[in-house]
């Protein structure tokens, strides 16, 4: 005699956000047998923005800073940008090209991680660790406004 199962739809994930591979995986089951799995890749939700509608755009900063802490100050950025924008608030041009050299920084950076924890993947366990150590000197967040992870200090009026 057969031993009858039905159809089971399974979520694997999403993983914790600060893993380097942010994915959910969905799979079929028969019984104890895996018969599909459909990899969902960058699922990430944090409802940030449900979180924005009742803050003031400056209460808001410390949230996009830690979205991706390697870019945080891209985050800022883009925030800043949309709120001065819609304000009429002119900024100043050296202010300008400063925030895209430090946000290049904190691509470069990003960058560098992203490959390091690749090679890791990949078991190039001293190149790792190289790269990694490339990504801390580039990431421009100590220099540039005395923060260790997270700027807060893109708005001109949070500064």
């Amino acid at each position: 005699m057969a031993v009858r199962t039905e159809e089971l739809l399974l979520n694997v994930g999403p993983q914790h956000p600060s893993t380097h591979g942010v994915f959910r995986l969905v799979v079929k089951l028969d019984g104890e047998i895996i018969t599909d799995a459909q990899p969902v890749i960058g699922y990430l939700h944090r409802g940030t923005e449900k979180l924005a509608e009742d803050l003031t755009y400056t209460q808001i900063i410390p949230y996009t800073d830690r979205m991706d802490y390697l870019s945080a100050m891209t985050n800022n950025y883009v925030l800043c940008h949309a709120v001065e924008t819609m304000m009429g608030i002119e900024v100043p041009e050296r202010a300008e090209y400063l925030r895209v050299i430090v946000m290049e920084l904190n691509r470069i950076a990003s960058h560098l991680l992203w490959f390091g924890t690749y090679l890791l993947d990949l078991g190039a366990m001293s190149h790792s660790s190289m790269l990694w150590r490339s990504g801390r000197r580039s990431s421009t967040c100590s220099t540039s406004c005395a923060a260790r992870a997270s700027p807060s200090t893109t708005c001109a009026s949070a500064a």
